[in-house]
Order: structure tokens, then C-alpha cells, then sequence
């Protein structure tokens, strides 16, 4: 089955110029239904594209996502190093509390930020440059 991704771009400031800031915008991802190793690929792909298209702030909106493998959290984890070396970060938001459990696990809040709403994970990303 193939991963449903939705997109939503949130501007965090006023656009002053034709010349795109990617610093002034978050990229919003919302999740559903499952990641596993048969669409993983999918989801890599989109966060990939993403990334070499410029994209700094990445939130993860995982409010409808029943269930995530180690693939998924691989690749969450890639794209938090890949994003950290050119400043930007990625967040995740409205995890639920079963797939809380897992990333508690592995320690992945100590990794990769958590927050319980989207307005927590956008205000993050104000106060970064």
C-alpha cells in the first residue's frame, strides 16, 4: 500500500522578494496510516526531494499515522543528519501515545524533537534561523 502523504507549506515570515528563503518557511507533512518497509521508500523519496529542493524546516505531522516500522524511523533519522548539516531540523508532532512508546525506546526524543501540537513544533521553528 503506498504511504498517504499530504503537504502544507507555513509561511513563519513576510515575504519581502522574488528569491525564496527556505529559512522563513516550515514544510508540513502529514502522515497516515502506516510506514513499513513496503512504502518506506515512498516517504524517502518525498523527504529527499524536500531536502535537495532546499526545504530547512521539516514538521512531521504524525496524528493519523496508526503505525511506523524500524525503516520509517530510519529514515527520520537520516533526514534529521541530512537536514542538520545544512542548519535546518526536522520535528514530529501529535504522535500518539502507542507510537510514543516506541520512539521512548530508542531514545529518539533525545534525537529528534516531540511536540504534542503542530503550534508547539511551528513555534520551534521561529526561534530558529
Amino acid at each position: 500500500m503506498p504511504t498517504q502523504i499530504d503537504y502544507e507549506i507555513i509561511k513563519i515570515s513576510p515575504i519581502e522578494s522574488n528569491i525564496i528563503d527556505y529559512a522563513t518557511i516550515i514544510f508540513k507533512l502529514h502522515l497516515h496510516n502506516t510506514i513499513s518497509v513496503e512504502n518506506s521508500n515512498e516517504l524517502n523519496y518525498h523527504l529527499k526531494t524536500m531536502i535537495d529542493g532546499g526545504a530547512l524546516k521539516l514538521l512531521i505531522d504524525m496524528k493519523t499515522l496508526q503505525s511506523i516500522d524500524s525503516s520509517g524511523i530510519g529514515i527520520l533519522i537520516n533526514t534529521a543528519k541530512k537536514l542538520r548539516t545544512t542548519d535546518g531540523d526536522i520535528v514530529l508532532a501529535n504522535v500518539s501515545s502507542e507510537i510514543k512508546n516506541i520512539f521512548k525506546t530508542i531514545n529518539l526524543q533525545n534525537f529528534i524533537k516531540i511536540f504534542n501540537t503542530d503550534a508547539e513544533a511551528e513555534n520551534h521553528f521561529r526561534y530558529i534561523k
